[in-house]
């Protein structure tokens, strides 16, 4: 009976674990009535979608971005500016 009638954390684990694999019927029907009837858990549903969805964008364009390697320079350059402020 549980899984028609999930509780609120029960049903941010479903959703969730709705992201990566099909769930089964009982589970899945019992999600959809917890959701018509919880705004709450509607509302993180739409929060983790859209999370999943712009680390997906985000980690596509990932190869657009700088190197995160700092250059000998401005590593020098660091040393310096801490150097100077701790006197």
């Amino acid at each position: 009976m549980g899984d028609l009638l999930p509780s609120c954390k029960e049903a941010a684990r479903l959703q969730s674990d709705a992201l990566d694999r099909s769930l089964p019927f009982r589970q899945r029907f019992g999600l959809r009535v917890h959701l018509l009837l919880c705004k709450w858990c509607r509302r993180y549903g739409e929060q983790i979608a859209f999370l999943r969805t712009a680390v997906h964008t985000h980690a596509q364009g990932e190869e657009c971005l700088p190197s995160r390697a700092l250059s000998s320079e401005a590593k020098e350059r660091m040393k310096q500016r801490l150097r100077a402020e701790g006197k």
